[in-house]
């Protein structure tokens, strides 16, 4: 399957003095992706998803390899895939590119929590679904 792409420009702002984007935005990137592509795949926004699912998802663990930099006004692509989905884990890769030189390259496992108890519960049935087709291949 294909990979959930979104493309963003890095603003001003996100830029140390050196013009370069501030890696810790790059997390955040990931995150508007993310966002984005609940509210394309459900025609709802993350928040909606959530909530009618009883669920929220939580970082448990995040790495990035920096490749290359992002300067001020980039159009830069992140490119979203379902790596591994478990009970109550999903694994996700996000490669980060412009024109299509790979940026960072960022790998994030999220857990899926009970809205009201915040413990570990497992991936509702229509998000697996709808996560499983951004699966490798």
């Amino acid at each position: 399957m294909a990979p959930f792409r979104y493309t963003l420009r890095v603003r001003f702002n996100e830029c140390d003095p050196q013009n370069v984007a501030f890696n810790a935005n790059y997390l955040t990137y990931i995150d508007i992706a993310i966002t984005e592509l609940y509210r394309q795949r459900f025609d709802a926004s993350y928040a909606e998803v959530m909530a009618s699912s009883g669920v929220d998802v939580v970082v448990a663990e995040a790495k990035l390899k920096f490749l290359a930099p992002a300067r001020f006004d980039d159009q830069i692509e992140i490119a979203i895939t379902v790596e591994r989905l478990g009970n109550t884990a999903m694994e996700v890769s996000a490669l980060i590119s412009r024109d299509r030189e790979e940026l960072v390259f960022g790998e994030l496992r999220y857990v899926f929590v009970d809205l009201e108890s915040w413990k570990k519960t497992p991936i509702p049935d229509q998000i697996r679904a709808t996560m499983a087709q951004l699966g490798p291949g």
